[in-house]
């Protein structure tokens, strides 16, 4: 190992300090005991130093860090002083005065004692004021959670010397009062804007093993209103480092839900041994499906969708993590019906979950036609191939964005949920999965306000009010995968997402997580709904509920649809969009969709003129 100048004086400088420490703990006791040590306990004297000094450098005491000296440290030298006084009765016995030159036993071990005392205490005196010293001089925080892991994260902030904790806030009235480590219960989270107040705490450290995610946005808040920063304590109690780290908070902490009752032999089931299709396979949830399924021990995974570099990342992806799935990428425009149909007819896979879809509403309003078309012709082609082929199970992830839509996006998913419910049953089960936003999709809106933030801003959000359904993706896949288990024929599974959230909240508390204070540091700008939004997402319409034996799953179930009919209006909406024909498409859409008002800007965008809302198309099938 290579020393530089400064380490060699440092340990020599501790050396030395060793030797006056157990020079000076050899006078006390012989002052002590009256004792007067001729040559021969002299030479004693000196051996017992020797081997001592020897048996540190040995156990690593002049390469210890001093801010963490503790319990092994006074080991150590214990060890060592002990072993050095062994050494030297023996080599007394063997060579010198078996009587020790009239130093007496008494003397040993008092001596011992004594250089214990003295070359220990002066380490752990040397930590306590290098601690005292940093964390006089750091920022103030409060710890809440006065546990293990609280003990954990104030013994870790006193040997950084970054942050001064100044005391502890715990739930449980009954510790309020009392001391950890010199550091006093404060009080509870109710007492934080008092706490605030007097003892200015510039952060406050979570300490708290699995805080639910409902507490958690209450400490959160709680530090917004009170304009303190928050930090998370990790670490793990029964480690052999026992140490304590810092965390940013992160969004997904304070979305995540308590673990579901999951029927695991179900889903081994359906995937375990299987061979299974994606469609849309790179995308945000495709690409969580196949993660989960290759997961789930599928001999075959078939992934298809048209956009080349997320067909080859989720290749890789998979590659990777599970080496022994076989899998087959498949480049393919779910547009040619012929393609379709061959893909599925050779590779005959057991399941088929159809994720491929335009989904980014401002986008499909923009452009309704070749939206359509790609969300409504490529299920409609993937579920007559499915059928033909004998395929066990389709699975469509549909939206939240589908009941009483406001946007061409949810009216083709709509459209999609009609298609599978009103088809004839068959040897292919099929139903369909609504559910909301997912955090973390591409597109959504957590990477805009990031990059806004890290701009300085404004964040810009469309109406103060605005609520969206969130999900966690791993999540929503799971549930996913659950309701597909589930499947008889025509059913739509609704996953539960929980409340809805605010979006404006969202933004305040994605400002604040990255070390910013809302409305003082960066500000929120409104910027007005988008043609096709609408202030709040609905799960179910007027469906009949049904609890599902899982766990955070309901079933819709709707009345029948004459699917000739169906299929007959299907193919106008298309044929309107192969010719581009607005007034045909309108019609069309609206006679599948009847609940769907298209809004004033999309109509003007459309048709350079303002919506006769009200008067277009008539349904064609019953809704329930």
């Amino acid at each position: 190992m290579h020393l530089t100048y400064k380490s060699v004086a440092y340990r020599l400088l501790w050396i030395v300090l060793d030797i006056v420490c157990m020079l000076a703990a050899m006078g006390a006791a012989l002052v002590l005991l009256k004792r007067t040590p001729g040559e021969q306990g002299v030479q004693f004297l000196c051996i017992i130093v020797a081997v001592r000094l020897g048996f540190f450098v040995r156990m690593g005491m002049y390469r210890a860090v001093l801010r963490y000296s503790g319990i092994h440290t006074l080991f150590v030298a214990a060890a060592s002083i002990v072993a050095g006084s062994l050494a030297g009765v023996v080599i007394a016995f063997f060579f010198l005065q078996a009587h020790l030159d009239g130093l007496g036993r008494a003397f040993v071990v008092l001596e011992a004692l004594l250089s214990l005392v003295a070359c220990g205490g002066m380490r752990i005196l040397v930590r306590i004021s290098t601690e005292w010293g940093s964390a006089r001089s750091g920022r103030r925080a409060v710890i809440y959670g006065a546990g293990s892991l609280g003990e954990l994260v104030l013994r870790g902030l006193r040997r950084t010397g970054e942050l001064n904790p100044i005391g502890f806030i715990d739930d449980d009235p009954r510790r309020v009062g009392r001391m950890i480590h010199g550091r006093r219960v404060l009080g509870t989270l109710a007492d934080l804007p008092q706490i605030c107040r007097r003892y200015e705490p510039e952060m406050l450290i979570t300490a708290i093993h699995q805080l639910p995610p409902q507490k958690m946005r209450g400490v959160i808040q709680a530090c917004m209103d009170n304009g303190i920063k928050a930090k998370k304590g990790v670490g793990d109690v029964m480690s052999a480092s026992g140490q304590a780290k810092l965390a940013d908070f992160k969004l997904e902490d304070l979305l995540r839900r308590p673990p579901r009752n999951l029927d695991r032999l179900a889903l081994n089931k359906l995937i375990t041994g299987k061979t299974v299709l994606v469609t849309g396979a790179g995308g945000s949830i495709g690409s969580e499906l196949c993660m989960q399924i290759a997961a789930l021990g599928a001999q075959r995974l078939i992934l298809l969708d048209h956009s080349e570099i997320n067909l080859y990342t989720i290749d890789q992806r998979l590659g990777e993590r599970f080496p022994d799935v076989g899998r087959e990428p498949v480049l393919l425009d779910l547009q040619s019906r012929r393609r379709v149909e061959q893909l599925l007819t050779r590779v005959r896979p057991d399941v088929v979950f159809h994720a491929a879809a335009y989904k980014h509403v401002p986008l499909v309003e923009s452009n309704p036609f070749i939206a359509t078309r790609n969300n409504v012709n490529g299920f409609r082609n993937v579920l007559d191939a499915a059928v033909a082929a004998g395929i066990g199970l389709v699975v469509l992830i549909s939206t939240d964005k589908a009941v009483h839509p406001t946007n061409v996006m949810g009216c083709t998913k709509r459209v999609c949920e009609l298609l599978l419910q009103s088809h004839p049953s068959c040897a292919t089960r099929m139903c369909a999965v609504r559910f909301g936003n997912v955090l973390g999709s591409s597109g959504s809106v957590i990477p805009r306000f990031l990059e806004q933030i890290a701009q300085g801003g404004p964040v810009t959000v469309t109406h103060p009010e605005v609520t969206r359904y969130f999900m966690l993706i791993p999540e929503a896949v799971e549930l996913v995968l659950h309701a597909g288990a589930m499947a008889t024929h025509g059913e739509i599974f609704i996953l539960d997402m929980g409340e809805p959230v605010r979006i404006a909240d969202m933004a305040r508390q994605l400002i604040f997580l990255t070390g910013n204070i809302p409305d003082r540091d960066i500000e929120i700008s409104y910027t007005g709904l988008r043609p096709g939004e609408k202030l709040y997402e609905e799960l179910l319409k007027n469906d009949s509920e049904q609890s599902a034996a899982v766990d955070g799953i309901t079933i819709a179930r709707t009345a029948a649809i004459d699917y000739t009919g169906l299929r007959g209006a299907v193919q106008a909406l298309l044929e309107a969009c192969e010719h581009q024909d607005r007034d045909e498409f309108l019609g069309a859409l609206r006679a599948l969709v009847p609940e769907w008002v298209p809004s004033s800007l999309w109509y003007d965008a459309q048709f350079g003129e303002s919506s006769p809302l009200g008067t277009m198309g008539a349904p064609v099938a019953a809704r329930s």
